[in-house]
């Protein structure tokens, strides 16, 4: 993702507060999106959460524009920098959980799709793919054709889309034999 795609609003209510703040925190939230598309953007803000004049508590809260879910998290602490960089830290390690969970979750659900995938029939697998061909269109395509479009369009790995492809062909040259009789 570019740098221009991910965006950073920020809400400081701290008078005279350093603009290390928010380039800290712009330079790691941006770090976090680099080499992914799931980060859209982000939204900081830091408040003083006592009021007097010592000691001090602020309170930081970034929230992560992620999908498929957004991310929020809420540090305290009585320097604004440390509980940004707490932040910042606890944040990183929420993304990573949830790119985790979200790339166990893909390959959990192909290897379902593949075991249910070929207990299908060759007629079932032509029923499911190829429901509005006829069968002499489906016989004058290639197996590689067929197979290209079940990996595009239907999300099949390589080996179920030639698998597909094969039980695609052979319903469709049986049809087409039973019509010419």
């Amino acid at each position: 993702m570019g740098s221009l795609d991910f965006y950073v609003d920020f809400n400081v209510e701290v008078p005279n507060m350093s603009d290390e703040f928010t380039n800290e925190a712009e330079r790691e939230l941006r770090n976090l999106a680099s080499d992914h598309s799931d980060l859209i953007g982000a939204s900081v803000s830091l408040e003083s959460l006592v009021k007097v004049e010592s000691p001090y508590l602020y309170r930081v809260r970034i929230v992560v524009y992620k999908r498929p879910e957004d991310i929020a998290v809420v540090e305290k602490d009585s320097e604004p920098m440390t509980a940004l960089n707490n932040a910042l830290k606890a944040l990183e390690e929420k993304i990573r959980a949830s790119r985790e969970k979200l790339s166990q979750r893909d390959s959990h659900y192909s290897e379902e799709i593949d075991t249910v995938f070929y207990e299908l029939s060759p007629d079932e697998i032509y029923a499911t793919y190829a429901k509005n061909q006829k069968p002499t269109d489906m016989v004058g395509k290639s197996r590689t054709e067929i197979a290209s479009r079940l990996m595009v369009e239907e999300g099949l790995n390589e080996e179920a889309a030639y698998f597909a492809a094969d039980q695609i062909l052979y319903v469709a040259q049986k049809n087409t034999s039973q019509e010419e009789e």
